[in-house]
């Protein structure tokens, strides 16, 4: 009898604890097949929050191939974009000591900051990425400065200034944008009178003993543990690590998963801040017309497996990504942070996410129902064309559009098909049988708008007409042109049948490319040549910036 009682013991309460144990096992080894690398190759840190505690953590792959050094729960990651987190925090917190509000204007606190005939974007705005105010990063090739080149503060803060004109009226669009959070780095320093570096360390990383935490601000520094970025090609290791970054605010920020976990403690319990403070920063901003969108401030929100979800994607092509991403609800959170660069690193990190995060069952969300109709031949022909969309060459879209076997598509200039355009009435267009995205053309204006992005504002493709220059057209362009505005020349020369384009006075050069009869391009930006009214050229504009003919 006590035999008997003993192994009914054993049943009721190991055995649940054995299958526990036999599950905690199959995760981790799942966990292997997901993160493991090969000998010599950069890696990952890894860690799950529960609770109050790290339910797993683990490293693989190594921080620095030239020496061999393996990841550890030591070694310091770039953790990019995830940085906006802890700036977003030090406004929100400086506003809590009443130094400043997030309603004020923008130019209140930055010396010399455009009046905008749009608007005038406040912090707020700057918060919730609805600004309005263009990236900054293509500039640089306009300036000639590339990402191997020092890049100070003061330099981007002397563009940003000198760019008057607005992308919307702050508060109509979501426009993700570096340059927002910059900004709100150099009114951090202003209203604190510390540098970044100096008040995140004082008001966040020491209260929250975050102690393998840093701002990365110099060339210089020795920064211990640090994680070396690579990319990967075809098997390969490249290191392309940037060490010249000394600007502050959307980024640059070196951490570890343990001190991660800390920073999520506190978005937790309120440790330094109040709950009001982290409440407000959770909280989806809405546009001007009331529409909420999956951005706070600072925050980025998602659902997976029908959780809602909150955190921060980093990535930085010079070799790092990191995700850290929170479920309320189940009170679980995920961090993996990289050193090598991969865009696809989402379908792994949902992968481990899938291992902790059951998918619930939910009622089917269906895409927007649109009413296909009917147009003839002839209706459909009035919509044929070439059309272009260009603000830098990163968004550069060429296409044709061109009736064919009775039905109205989108192909490449060079003839390949990108997809049917479905009638649905008042010239609007769905773009692929199964899309949502929708084309709306204005024949007045020979123009196009393509729609496919959350609250975001519609890419407007003009009509053009694709053009060769011949030679002697070509030589037209030659010149030096003079941008008073960033005090910066920039020269074209036509050699060896080619028409170049100058950088730093020639150290380097690259050929233009023909778009249509004014128009041409270089790999930063097609550029528009100007003329009077005599049909002479008198200067060109790069990424709107006017440049004189001298």
């Amino acid at each position: 009898m006590d035999n008997i009682k003993f192994i009914f013991f054993i049943l009721i309460y190991l055995f649940p604890n054995l299958i526990a144990a036999q599950n905690k096992k199959n995760i981790k080894a799942e966990i292997n097949k997901l993160y493991e690398v090969n000998e010599n190759e950069a890696g990952f840190s890894i860690a799950v929050f529960k609770g109050d505690s790290i339910i797993l953590e683990r490293q693989y792959g190594n921080a620095n191939l030239d020496y061999d050094i393996p990841i550890t729960e030591k070694t310091v990651f770039d953790i990019g974009s995830i940085a906006k987190q802890f700036t977003a925090a030090a406004i929100l917190l400086l506003e809590e000591e009443k130094k400043l509000s997030i309603k004020d204007p923008v130019y209140k606190h930055i010396d010399n900051f455009p009046r905008y005939k749009k608007g005038d974007p406040t912090i707020e705005h700057l918060l919730n990425q609805t600004s309005g105010i263009k990236e900054i990063d293509p500039y640089l090739g306009v300036i000639d400065i590339t990402f191997r080149d020092l890049i100070t503060q003061s330099q981007l803060l002397n563009i940003a200034t000198k760019i008057d004109e607005l992308y919307f009226t702050p508060g109509e669009y979501f426009y993700y944008s570096n340059i927002n959070y910059i900004l709100l780095a150099s009114i951090i320093e202003k209203i604190s009178g510390k540098s970044y570096s100096e008040y995140l360390q004082e008001a966040i990383f020491n209260p929250l003993e975050m102690k393998n935490t840093v701002v990365n601000t110099s060339t210089y520094n020795t920064i211990k543990n640090r994680a070396i970025g690579y990319t990967e090609d075809e098997g390969e290791f490249y290191k392309t690590h940037q060490y010249s970054l000394f600007y502050v605010g959307d980024g640059q920020i070196l951490t570890t998963p343990r001190d991660i976990f800390k920073w999520h403690q506190n978005l937790r319990k309120s440790i330094i801040g109040t709950p009001s403070l982290w409440k407000k920063m959770h909280t989806k901003a809405k546009l001007n017309d009331g529409t909420a969108i999956n951005y706070g401030l600072g925050v980025e929100f998602e659902t997976h497996n029908s959780w809602e979800a909150n955190g921060f994607d980093g990535m930085i092509t010079s070799g790092f990504v990191s995700k850290y991403l929170y479920f309320p609800a189940l009170d679980i959170a995920f961090f993996t942070t990289q050193n090598t660069f991969d865009w696809d690193f989402r379908e792994r990190f949902f992968q481990f996410v899938d291992l902790y995060v059951p998918s619930k069952k939910t009622e089917i969300q269906l895409s927007k129902y649109y009413k296909k109709i009917k147009l003839s031949k002839d209706e459909l022909k009035k919509y044929e064309g070439n059309y272009l969309f260009y603000y830098n060459d990163e968004d550069r879209k060429a296409n044709a559009v061109k009736l064919m076997d009775d039905k109205l598509k989108v192909l490449t200039l060079d003839g390949d098909e990108i997809a049917p355009l479905i009638p649905v009435g008042n010239h609007k267009f769905l773009f692929g049988e199964d899309g949502d995205a929708i084309l709306e053309f204005d024949l007045d204006n020979n123009l196009y708008t393509y729609d496919d992005f959350e609250n975001e504002k519609p890419w407007v493709f003009n009509k053009f007409q694709p053009y060769e220059h011949s030679s002697e057209e070509l030589k037209e362009f030659e010149g030096e042109y003079f941008s008073s505005k960033f005090q910066i020349s920039k020269k074209i020369v036509f050699e060896d049948k080619k028409l170049l384009f100058y950088y730093r006075n020639g150290a380097w050069k690259e050929e233009l490319g023909s778009l249509t009869k004014d128009v041409l391009e270089i790999s930063i930006s097609p550029i528009e040549f100007v003329r009077n009214s005599e049909s002479e050229i008198i200067g060109f504009t790069l990424m709107d910036i006017f440049f004189k003919k001298i």
